[in-house]
């Protein structure tokens, strides 16, 4: 069964190192607000040569959106 989900799965390319100032390249995948590389990662992306990539851009773009979610919620106190 493992098989059959990695099949099902869509690689998607969120973005490239490169050899140039900024040393990353979105591709326009990525979370509308997703910046950082490392932080992609820590919501599942990984790093595939030098692409960064994801198998699973909504339950990554869920992650990002309820951390972003959960820096702006107002102290009541």
């Amino acid at each position: 069964m493992a098989d059959t989900v990695e099949e099902d799965q869509e690689r998607v390319v969120l973005g490239q190192r490169e050899d140039t100032f900024a040393g990353f390249s979105w591709t326009g995948a990525e979370p509308e607000g997703l910046s950082d590389p490392e932080e992609a990662e820590e919501y599942g992306a990984v790093c595939e040569g030098d692409e960064l990539v994801t198998y699973n851009l909504d339950a990554l773009t869920g992650e990002f959106q309820s951390a972003s979610e959960e820096q702006f919620l107002e102290d009541v106190d």
